[in-house]
């Protein structure tokens, strides 16, 4: 195998950077371990929270996903001692900073995990490291996301006239987990409504299962219309991933409140639509000429790499 073909993994902080695996032969102060006996792990388990009132068997707790990697790297003496090149290592694992693992590879290109340290760093010298310019230290951490992330996918769309117009995206999911859409509207200060879609995809017994399959096939949510609330002027985010905040106002003012308990509930399934053959979203918007819509795709993965 060439060393064009191998993958490129990269450690990634604000003021520290690192190709450890990869992108050529060059000698490097910080290399992920090649070697057999050494343990490289990045699997996600699932985690349960335990609820009260669960005895014996019963589930009686919510799964969550969690990755935990375990890092073996070899330290080199660059030229100023292997104390400084441990010295830079401590740092750059420093406990509580997010460190980014950036992973490319020819098949798939990258993606990346968001890393913290979440137990204390091994070291494993042979002997006296000072002596052979070399030590071994082993990283074991969590991802902040368990899944890696790719580039997001990113839309826009204006309005061409003024009035009440309709906008059409195309979205499509390429990976192996939901995508939750983002929508970000910008009135430009003048009173606009906005009407997005919050289709089901067939997936409404996943939240209910007293709904039929369907029945949410053409669900659409709308900005405030006077209904109490006053039309909005100021720039409004909109985040499907229930983990998030779903509605955020570029003024701090209570967005939630005004959408009265409304939320959107779906996302789009994995294998859903392509780049050639994408899904199309449809907004609906009034008001001046000039407003604007951006549609916002982030995309996760389970693994560093294939699964498209």
């Amino acid at each position: 195998m060439g060393v064009l073909e191998l993958a490129e993994i990269e450690l990634v902080a604000d003021d520290d950077y690192e190709v450890v695996s990869g992108g050529g032969f060059e000698k490097r102060a910080i290399k992920l371990s090649s070697d057999p006996d050494d343990l490289f792990s990045d699997e996600i388990e699932l985690k349960v929270i335990k609820t009260a009132n669960s005895p014996g068997g019963m589930d009686g707790g919510t799964e969550f996903p969690v990755r935990e990697l375990v890092l073996p790297f070899n330290l080199y003496d660059m030229g100023d001692g292997i104390e400084a090149t441990i010295s830079r290592f401590r740092k750059l694992w420093r406990p509580g900073r997010a460190i980014q693992w950036r992973v490319t590879t020819g098949y798939s290109g990258l993606r990346w995990l968001w890393l913290k340290r979440s137990a204390g760093i091994q070291f494993s010298p042979k002997r006296d490291w000072n002596l052979d310019g070399y030590a071994k230290a082993t990283v074991t951490a969590v991802a902040l996301e368990p899944n890696y992330e790719s580039p997001q996918f990113e839309v826009k769309g204006t309005n061409p006239s003024s009035g009440t117009n309709t906008l059409w995206f195309p979205a499509w999911n390429p990976t192996d987990q939901k995508a939750w859409p983002a929508w970000d509207f910008d009135p430009k200060g003048q009173a606009s409504l906005f009407t997005w879609p919050d289709f089901s995809f067939g997936n409404e017994q996943e939240i209910d299962v007293s709904w039929t399959p369907g029945q949410h096939a053409a669900r659409s949510i709308k900005t405030p219309d006077n209904d109490p609330f006053p039309r909005i002027t100021k720039q409004w985010s909109v985040m499907s991933d229930p983990r998030m905040d779903t509605y955020v106002a570029a003024d701090l003012s209570n967005a939630p409140g005004q959408m009265g308990g409304v939320e959107p509930m779906y996302w789009i399934p994995p294998y859903t639509g392509s780049s050639g053959s994408p899904i199309m979203l449809p907004v609906t918007v009034s008001g001046p000429a000039g407003i604007e819509v951006k549609l916002t795709l982030r995309r996760f993965w389970s693994a560093e790499s294939g699964l498209e």
